[in-house]
Parts: C-alpha cells; sequence; structure tokens
C-alpha cells in the first residue's frame, strides 16, 4: 500500500478548454509522483444555469480563444461547436456525470473526464445531453435508466453543486487551478495552464521541505 507525503487537489471543468490543454501534463505528474501523491479531481462549475444558446458573437469569441489555447499549448481542438441546435454552453450535467462514474469507481474517474473532454473538444459532442453522456459513461456498466435515475437525483445534484461551492471557496483566480495538500489544508500550486516540467520538480520541492 501507498504511504502518500500529500494530496494534489485539480480544480477543473469539462468544458474549460485552458484545462483541456493541462490535462496530458497532469496525466504526466501522475506517472512521475504516484507513489508519493494521490490525485482529487474537483469540478468547478463554468456557466451553470445558463439556458440561452450562445450568440454568433460568443461562439466565436469561443472558438478564437480554442485558437489560442492550441497555439500557445500544443494542445488538439477540432474548432467547431456541436452542431446540436439544443446546445447550451454549461457544464453541469457532464459535473454530475464525474459524481456518477465516481460513484461507480470509488475512484476519481479520470478516463471519465478525459472521455467527456475529448468528445467535446475533438469530437464537437454535445456533453450538455443526457444520451451524449450516457454513451460516454456506458462503458462503466450502468444502464441507461439507473443512469438517468441518478443524473437527477437530489443526491448527485447536491453533491455537484457542494462541490462548486467548494471550488469557489478556494478563490481561484483561473481554471485549471492545482493545490497541494501535505496536511494544513491546499496550499496553491497553480492557477492556470503549466507544464509538467515546470510542476513536478515544483511539488516535489515542496514535498521534501514542509
Amino acid at each position: 500500500m501507498n504511504s502518500y507525503s500529500g494530496r494534489l487537489i485539480f480544480v477543473t471543468d469539462p468544458i474549460c478548454s485552458w484545462c483541456w490543454a493541462i490535462l496530458p501534463e497532469m496525466f504526466k505528474i501522475q506517472a512521475k509522483l504516484r507513489q508519493k501523491l494521490s490525485f482529487e479531481l474537483k469540478c468547478a462549475g463554468l456557466q451553470v444555469g445558463s439556458q440561452q444558446p450562445l450568440t454568433d458573437e460568443k461562439s466565436t469569441q469561443l472558438i478564437n480563444l480554442w485558437q489560442q489555447v492550441a497555439e500557445t499549448t500544443g494542445q488538439q481542438f477540432a474548432m467547431s461547436l456541436p452542431a446540436d441546435r439544443s446546445f447550451i454552453y454549461h457544464s453541469e450535467l457532464a459535473c454530475r456525470t464525474v459524481q456518477i462514474a465516481r460513484d461507480l469507481l470509488n475512484a476519481e474517474p479520470w478516463d471519465l473526464f478525459h472521455r467527456l473532454q475529448e468528445s467535446f473538444y475533438l469530437g464537437c459532442r454535445n456533453i450538455g445531453d443526457l444520451e451524449e453522456l450516457y454513451n460516454i459513461i456506458e462503458p462503466m456498466g450502468i444502464s441507461h435508466s439507473e443512469f438517468l435515475k441518478c443524473i437527477s437525483s437530489d443526491q448527485i445534484v447536491s453533491r455537484t453543486r457542494l462541490e462548486f461551492d467548494w471550488c469557489s471557496k478556494l478563490e481561484t483566480q483561473a481554471l485549471p487551478a492545482l493545490f497541494l495538500n501535505t496536511g494544513s489544508g491546499p496550499q496553491v500550486v497553480c492557477g492556470g495552464f503549466a507544464t509538467a516540467e515546470y510542476l513536478v520538480p515544483e511539488i516535489t520541492g515542496r514535498l521534501t521541505t514542509r
């Protein structure tokens, strides 16, 4: 059994483009430091409560942001929003799906989170649509009826929104954000994009000097 020196908390969101860019770096950090750290995934929620489709202006702004992220980080984007007319740019249902997957695994659902972001940013899929979300989570063994029951349940809704509140109380200045907890509460490591090349020695240094 591993004896961890701390917990690395990844504050993120399924529709955060900078979070999609840093995710490969997170997997590199996990590969390097999995013997020293446990890794937590926290969804902050973006555009929660949005009920209207994006305007043409907002859609253009979003694509322009993705182009900037791609140029800065090298991450791939399809550079296209979902064609689904019902698409609304918000993440709550995707974040609830993360909660359901966490229960199914009894562990952090990193692969499921990756599939959500990949479906949105490369597949141009509407991850605010229940059928799309079920297609993503189905390989984990949940039935369609059970998924629909869970995603609208008071328990999943409450836990998702409590996670939003928890992230908000950290007063993150940007997503993604990384926090290291070595026993005295979460301490910020970075806010925004950073590479594993920078982050691994930064985190390791904090572990060895605590």
